[in-house]
């Protein structure tokens, strides 16, 4: 019997109990065998702040007591820009068999009509969209191709969580407490 294997793409700048929380309702209510946090690279449509390495680090210590997830560091391992459509080709070369189901947030599927090669990631996976608090469905041609997931959604961001340890704001209960530790040990977004 084949597996069905989750992938939940991110720069995860950091990693944040929101990802979390989608990932684990997601897995559950599609009865995923394993979803995997996939550490973007360079992805070409986002900026990230911390060294690819940071991001990975942080990934596996957010999950590190879950048996369920996983971390893909595979996109951090290419030069230049990551596209969605040649990671999915790796894994169905390196896992024959396997259902792949990607899932992104509402505000990424928004721009799904510039993805490169996007015909061809939606043939080799399922794409299923999260909202996020606030976030309408996109309307394009493609959202007939997709699977919206309702689920329980925490509104943090990455990039607010970046301003408030820049400004010397706690992040407790925001992210898991070994990714904390983490960005106070090596002294991630501080200002300089």
């Amino acid at each position: 019997m084949s597996r069905h294997v989750g992938l939940l793409g991110g720069t995860f700048d950091p990693v944040h109990l929101g990802h979390l929380v989608v990932a684990d309702v997601v897995a559950d209510r599609l009865g995923l065998d394993e979803l995997r946090l996939l550490v973007a690279g360079d992805p070409w449509m986002k900026d990230s702040e911390s060294a690819a390495h940071h991001r990975v680090a942080m990934a596996r210590a957010a999950v590190a007591d879950d048996p369920c997830l996983s971390v893909d560091d595979r996109e951090t391992h290419r030069d230049g820009p990551t596209y969605t459509a040649d990671t999915l080709e790796m894994l169905h070369e390196e896992e024959p068999g396997t259902r792949f189901v990607f899932l992104l947030g509402a505000d990424a599927a928004a721009h799904l009509p510039a993805w490169r090669r996007i015909t061809d990631a939606l043939e080799l996976a399922t794409f299923v969209v999260v909202g996020r608090p606030g976030s309408q469905r996109p309307i394009h041609e493609l959202m007939d191709r997709v699977t919206w997931v309702d689920a329980p959604l925490v509104d943090i961001s990455s990039t607010g969580l970046r301003a408030d340890v820049a400004s010397g704001r706690s992040v407790r209960y925001r992210v898991p407490d070994p990714v904390r530790d983490y960005v106070a040990e090596h002294g991630l977004y501080l200002p300089g």
